[in-house]
């Protein structure tokens, strides 16, 4: 090899093994406890922060067609809370796992609350119509929502329990057997 290649190769070396640290303590900062994947106990005792046992921070979000809903409304229903967007990939692959739970868990007091972060509400109307979903989407127009619940990546989602307990929290895309077991526990607690 010569000096100038053996350089480069160096050269991308260095720049790979960076960015594979940025990208592991990116990982660990940007999310409440540094893992992807369901998460049954938070590290950070920060209160606006959602945090596994504590309440759900409170919202109020509206549909595309103006509807206005508040989480605090929903006491007494264990509530899905994922936040998306139509650009999405795996937020759009986890949908019809969702919507599937919604039909099935909805009339013993399940309920879905998808919201959708900065988009167009015509569009997000229109890829709910589309697709067939049947749970409420919510317009989180300036990300404000998305912030207090400290979403760096997409889709993720926080179960919360009748009493309004943040329960789990799940980074990263669900598989319909993450979405029913989640579902089937909190409904069968009181």
């Amino acid at each position: 090899m010569t000096t100038t290649n053996q350089r480069n190769w160096n050269m991308l070396m260095l720049i790979v093994l960076v960015s594979g640290l940025v990208f592991i303590w990116m990982s660990r900062v940007g999310s409440t406890t540094g893992v992807r994947g369901p998460q049954q106990n938070a590290g950070l005792d920060q209160p606006a922060a959602p945090v596994v046992g504590r309440i759900a921070p409170a919202f109020s979000l509206s549909t595309p067609d103006g509807r206005v809903v508040q989480l605090a409304e929903l006491r007494g229903q264990v509530v899905l809370i994922n936040v998306w967007a139509t650009w999405c990939p795996p937020c759009r692959a986890e949908m019809p796992a969702i919507e599937a739970a919604y039909s099935r868990y909805g009339p013993e007091g399940f309920t879905v609350l998808a919201v959708n972060v900065a988009e167009d509400p015509a569009k997000v109307a229109a890829y709910m119509q589309a697709t067939g979903l049947s749970f409420p989407a919510l317009l989180d127009h300036d990300a404000a929502v998305a912030n207090r619940y400290q979403v760096r990546a997409m889709p993720s989602s926080f179960f919360v329990d009748r009493r309004g307990v943040i329960r789990i929290i799940y980074r990263g895309p669900m598989s319909q057997q993450v979405i029913t077991g989640a579902v089937e526990q909190l409904l069968a607690e009181p």
